[in-house]
């Protein structure tokens, strides 16, 4: 090995111990992306949500981190909506909103006028719960089984029905 060692240039040492180091690294953070990618499986789903101050919310959450919100007033009827783009992180939850869906007349308009630059931040408080980085707290009460993604011309959805 000494002879070994003496014969190579010092370049190609050290290049091979980083390329060791990356695959090292790499074979380390793979069981890491994957329980994260299973954590966010866990959470996707349609949820009806209560927030702190507002009606009741659907959250509808897909694995690969797309997804909506929609807000519906007292008596159940859709109010609002946006699209989401969610990514769990450890103990966080980032969520950038886009699309914007309304209830106009009675039939569902939806408009998309880029990512908002902003990103709303929550920890993840316990299985049911997201606490809102200096905001409220929204409670997953539930997984809604029939909950139908409502298309833009269709006729507005009622929590009630």
């Amino acid at each position: 090995m000494k002879y070994l060692c003496q014969s190579l240039p010092k370049g190609v040492i050290a290049s091979s111990l980083q390329a060791y180091a990356v695959v090292l690294l790499l074979f380390l953070s793979v069981p890491l992306a994957a329980a994260a990618e299973s954590a966010q499986v866990q959470w996707a789903g349609n949820w009806l949500v209560v927030s702190e101050g507002d009606d009741q919310l659907v959250w509808q959450l897909n694995a690969d981190g797309s997804g909506y919100a929609y807000g519906f007033n007292d008596g159940g009827r859709l109010t609002h909506g946006f699209a989401i783009n969610w990514q769990l992180e450890g103990d966080r939850v980032r969520v950038r909103t886009g699309a914007s869906v309304r209830c106009k007349g009675g039939v569902v308009s939806v408009a998309f006028r880029g990512w908002s630059r902003s990103t709303l931040l929550f920890a993840v408080i316990d299985g049911r719960h997201w606490l809102q980085a200096g905001g409220g707290l929204l409670s997953f009460q539930r997984r809604l089984s029939n909950w139908r993604t409502p298309q833009a011309g269709s006729n507005c959805p009622d929590l009630a029905s």
